[in-house]
């Protein structure tokens, strides 16, 4: 590994972004909303896209679209936990992604679990996506989503079939990093042993977080808590990328063995010592190689 990596894990790590989430689902939720008052929505500027505004069920979406506009696009579905929206980092980020790849970006600001059980955020990226189409061929659409927004791109394909949704599926999905609350001992035992690697996030995390997602809701369906349970029929191929040093890799397996199950087909891309959702975060070599390798997917 690179010393830029080395002393970039240590500065994570120093920082104890990991230790503040080991709170309570109500400790969380106040510190996020704290947080999330101060955050805002760029007001971004750019000679080769336009950046517009506009609501899907009373959220947010930007679209960042050519001009003129491309045939394909992607919903871009940034995670943060459910319990943070994208940060004006994060959509300037999303503005080179669509640059890089020729691609127009959706990028929805979904309902988060400070306020709403997890099922808010199903149906809001669902109607975005059901928007895309009255512009877009489903197979020229892609979903990219990271962390939380990797398990709501793989989520989506389980929601339709369990809503019974008629809409077309997109043409790939790419999930990076996507996780779960685990569901077997087998699964939290892997998430034990990731636990000492991971900078970021803590297994203790992932099982508070089923109260998290729940949001006081009984009904939240499980597959939504532990989407290695859920529906895969239908769903189109899959691309899966982890670091081997994180907690929610310890759900790779579970994820590919459900996919399997529906006769899906997946690649799952593991970097050798890497942090979690290290492609977008393109600080060191390592990372960087990450960020090609999205992009160079993204532009299939």
């Amino acid at each position: 590994m690179s010393v830029t990596y080395e002393i970039l894990k240590r500065a994570v790590r120093a920082s104890g972004l990991k230790k503040r989430m080991d709170q309570s689902a109500e400790e969380i939720i106040a510190m996020k909303k704290k947080q999330n008052a101060k955050n805002r929505i760029p007001d971004l500027r750019d000679n080769e896209v336009i950046v517009q505004k506009t609501e899907v069920m009373g959220f947010t979406v930007l679209r960042i679209l050519h001009h003129p506009r491309s045939e394909k696009a992607n919903l871009f579905i940034i995670g943060g936990g459910m319990v943070t929206p994208p940060r004006p980092g994060s959509i300037r980020k999303a503005v080179k992604i669509a640059k890089e790849t020729g691609l127009d970006l959706y990028v929805p600001y979904y309902p988060l679990c400070t306020d709403y059980p997890v099922t808010k955020a199903y149906e809001m990226i669902l109607e975005t996506y059901r928007t895309m189409l009255e512009d877009y061929q489903p197979e020229c659409i892609s979903v990219l989503g990271t962390s939380s927004g990797g398990n709501l791109a793989l989520g989506m394909i389980a929601y339709m079939n369990e809503t019974g949704s008629d809409l077309k599926r997109p043409g790939h999905i790419i999930a990076i990093s996507p996780g779960a609350c685990p569901d077997s001992e087998e699964e939290y035992r892997r998430m034990k042993e990731l636990d000492a690697k991971d900078v970021i996030i803590s297994e203790k995390y992932m099982v508070t977080a089923e109260e998290i997602l729940r949001h006081g809701d009984d009904t939240v369906p499980d597959y939504m808590i532990h989407l290695q349970n859920g529906n895969f029929s239908g769903c189109p191929h899959v691309t899966m990328i982890y670091g081997s040093d994180e907690v929610l890799y310890a759900i790779a397996p579970s994820f590919e063995a459900a996919l399997k199950k529906y006769n899906v087909s997946c690649d799952l891309i593991v970097g050798e010592g890497m942090f979690h959702c290290y492609p977008v975060f393109p600080f060191c070599r390592e990372a960087q190689e990450g960020w090609d390798l999205m992009i160079r997917l993204m532009k299939l």
